[in-house]
C-alpha cells in the first residue's frame, strides 16, 4: 500500500496495529516508523495546517486564568479551538507560573509545529526546536512557525535524537509517545539532552499495551538523574473537552465523521471502531455519550460497548533534572 495514499481510514488502522504490535527485530522496527510517517501524513493533510491534533482539555479556572495572559493566541492561528490552546497551556502551565523564560525549549512529537510557537511565545525562549518523525508536519512547521534564529524544526526520530548532551533547558512532549516503539530509548534521550535544572514536561493517553506512565516510572527508579516534581491524574479535564467537542457540538462531530467516510452512511456502519476511537468518544464515561442525531446514536450505541474510558487514563508529569 503506498503510504502517501492512504484513506483517512486507512491511516487510522494503521496507527491502531502500532499502538498494539511489539516489534520483534530492527526490520520491523523500520516497518512500523514508516507505518506512522504514512499514516500521521495522511492526519497532516486532513486537517488546516494550522491546528493542533490533541484531544484537548477544558477548565474554567484554567480557562480564566489563560484569558488573563498577556498572550493573543489568534496571531498564530485564527481557526484552532480553545479547548487544544488549554491542554498546550496545562503542559507548561507550572513553568509559566515560576517565571522559567529565557531559555532553551525542545519540543519532541511536535506535530506541525504550532504548539513550539505557542510554548515559546508563552515561555518567552531564547530558541525553540520542534522535532517529529513525520516530513509532511516539519514542512508544515517551516512554512507557518518558523523565526529565524528563534524557532526552527527538524525531521528526526524521538528514539535516537541528533541532539548535544544538556543542550535544551525544557523539553516537552505532548500526546505522542503512546505510538514509540521503544520508549525507554525516548526516556533516555530525553535525560540525555535536558540539562540539570531544567524541567520535562509530558502528558499522554494511557494505552494499556504501551503503559507509559509505569514504564516511566520504572525508568525514573533507575535513573537517578530525573525527579517528579508534580504528577496528576488529568482525565477528567480532557474528557471535559472531548463532552464539550462531541457530545455538546454534535452537528460539527457528525459532518467531521461523515467527511472521513466519504458522507456514506454504509461505510460510517462499517467503521464504527475507528469513527468512535479516533475522535476520542471512547474516552467519555458511558452515561456521558448521547446524541440526538439518530446516526450519531448508532455511533454512541457502539462507543458505550467499547467501555476504553476509565479514572485514570490521562496522565501529566512535571520532572526536574537533578544533580547526582
Amino acid at each position: 500500500m503506498d503510504q502517501e495514499k492512504l484513506t483517512y481510514i486507512q491511516a487510522a488502522k494503521q496507527i491502531g496495529f502500532v499502538m498494539k504490535h511489539r516489534y520483534i527485530d530492527n526490520s520491523e522496527l523500520k516497518f512500523i516508523k514508516k507505518m506512522i510517517q504514512g499514516s500521521y501524513t495522511t492526519f497532516g493533510s486532513s486537517y488546516p495546517d494550522n491546528v493542533f491534533l490533541n484531544l484537548g482539555l477544558w477548565d474554567e479556572k484554567i480557562h480564566r486564568e489563560y484569558t488573563q495572559l498577556d498572550f493573543n493566541f489568534s496571531k498564530i492561528s485564527e481557526i484552532q479551538d480553545i479547548y487544544s490552546q488549554l491542554l498546550l497551556y496545562f503542559l507548561i502551565r507550572p513553568l509559566i507560573k515560576m517565571e522559567f523564560f529565557n531559555k532553551k525549549l525542545l519540543e519532541i512529537g511536535c506535530g506541525n509545529g504550532l504548539g513550539v510557537r505557542a510554548s515559546s511565545e508563552l515561555l518567552k525562549t531564547d530558541y525553540a526546536l520542534g522535532v517529529d518523525l513525520v516530513n509532511h508536519l516539519i514542512t508544515n512547521g517551516h512554512r507557518n512557525f518558523y523565526k529565524e534564529d528563534a524557532i526552527n524544526y527538524i525531521q528526526s526520530d524521538a528514539e535516537i535524537l541528533p541532539l548535544a548532551n544538556e543542550s535544551f533547558d525544557i523539553v516537552t512532549n505532548l500526546e505522542s509517545s503512546h505510538l514509540y516503539p521503544r520508549i525507554e530509548y525516548f526516556f533516555s534521550e530525553v535525560e540525555r539532552v535536558l540539562s540539570v535544572g531544567g524541567y520535562f514536561c509530558y502528558a499522554d493517553h494511557y494505552y494499556k499495551h504501551k503503559d507509559q506512565a509505569n514504564r516511566f516510572e520504572a525508568f525514573l527508579k533507575q535513573n537517578g538523574k530525573l525527579k517528579i516534581v508534580q504528577k496528576l491524574n488529568i482525565t477528567k479535564l480532557v474528557q471535559a473537552s472531548l463532552y464539550q467537542r462531541l457530545i455538546l457540538n454534535e452537528d460539527m462531530y457528525y459532518n467531521l465523521a461523515m467527511s472521513f467516510v466519504d458522507n456514506d452512511d454504509t461505510k460510517l456502519l462499517q467503521e464504527l471502531s475507528i469513527i468512535t476511537a479516533c475522535f476520542g468518544l471512547i474516552f467519555l464515561p458511558w452515561w456521558k455519550i448521547k446524541f440526538k442525531n439518530p446516526k450519531l446514536q448508532i455511533i454512541a450505541k457502539y462507543a458505550r460497548r467499547e467501555k476504553f474510558w476509565g479514572k485514570k487514563y490521562y496522565f501529566y508529569y512535571l520532572v526536574q533534572k537533578v544533580k547526582q
